[in-house]
């Protein structure tokens, strides 16, 4: 049997859920409870077993928030819907409508089968090998809420604020009574030693003024959407070589465009720079496609093109 991932208590109402690469988090407190995260196919079954290791009933989850509208945040929705009966799945309008676009699902459900196949090769989960194609999460289980508004989990406040930058209609999560901050993909794509992956898929700008602003909170907890959860210092020391890095790497993109001329040729470049290591569990051309988002979004921001 393979082994089970436990669950990592973060805070007196806070825990890390799902495994190495997709990181979800459990606030839990007074009775009630609610999932920050979504996560893929392949770690729901997981998911739904440390729920049960933490001694919740499925009826104990009032919410699970969805992050933002991107296949390894979204497509584990209709597992958890299912086995959560009492659950809302907390989304923006904009998620909503991205989760609703026929063309949107089929490629979600592209690389959700690749992704979701990896992760439980490589964590040696327990988990069904196929799922059925992604469909719209059912309306009647939504809850359609925006950046500014919160929830209350018992006795615990989570303020809903807006992930700019990264994916459209993103929601973060702010708990000022322990002053953790669930910042999904917008605290940038960590391997256990160095920062990794750029993440700013819709603008460069928007991205580092949210995640100088997860900074400027000093947050005693970090959770992160992929390679875990820091804390004090540590998320401290992460955050400000994070925010480096990616000035760097947007710098030498536009260096490269300036010698090249040519936006396929750089984004080339930054396939073979990146594509190694946790990044792989994604298909090669999902990070290919990646790339030539990153490659745009910082030659707009440099007003190298329209």
């Amino acid at each position: 049997m393979p082994p089970f991932i436990q669950p990592r208590q973060l805070g007196p109402n806070l825990w890390r859920l799902g495994e190495h690469h997709l990181c979800l988090y459990l606030i839990r407190d007074q009775g009630q409870a609610a999932l920050y995260e979504v996560g893929m196919s392949g770690t729901t079954p997981l998911v739904l077993a440390q729920l049960a290791h933490l001694g919740l009933a499925p009826e104990d989850v009032a919410w699970v928030v969805l992050a933002h509208a991107h296949s390894d945040h979204s497509a584990g929705a209709r597992g958890l819907l299912e086995n959560l009966p009492r659950a809302r799945l907390v989304l923006t309008a904009k998620s909503r409508e991205l989760l609703s676009r026929s063309s949107t699902l089929g490629r979600f459900s592209a690389d959700d089968d690749f992704t979701s196949a990896e992760v439980i090769r490589r964590a040696e989960l327990e988990a069904p090998r196929t799922w059925p194609p992604l469909e719209p999460p059912p309306e009647e289980r939504l809850l359609l809420m925006e950046a500014g508004e919160r929830l209350t989990v018992g006795g615990q406040r989570v303020e809903l604020l807006p992930g700019k930058g990264h994916a459209p209609g993103g929601l973060l999560a702010w708990l000022p009574g322990q002053r953790a901050f669930l910042a999904s993909d917008s605290a940038g794509f960590r391997h256990p030693d160095r920062p990794g992956f750029p993440l700013y898929f819709v603008s460069y700008p928007d991205y580092m003024q949210t995640l100088q602003g997860i900074a400027a909170r000093q947050p005693t907890v970090l959770g992160l959407g992929h390679q875990g959860a820091l804390a004090g210092e540590q998320a401290a020391r992460y955050l400000e070589a994070t925010l480096a890095h990616l000035r760097a790497w947007h710098q030498k993109i536009g260096q490269r465009f300036r010698r090249s001329g040519d936006q396929k040729e750089v984004s080339a470049w930054l396939f073979e720079a990146f594509y190694r290591d946790e990044l792989t569990i994604y298909s090669p051309a999902n990070i290919a496609y990646c790339c030539g988002l990153l490659v745009q979004r910082s030659l707009q921001a440099e007003g190298l093109i329209a």
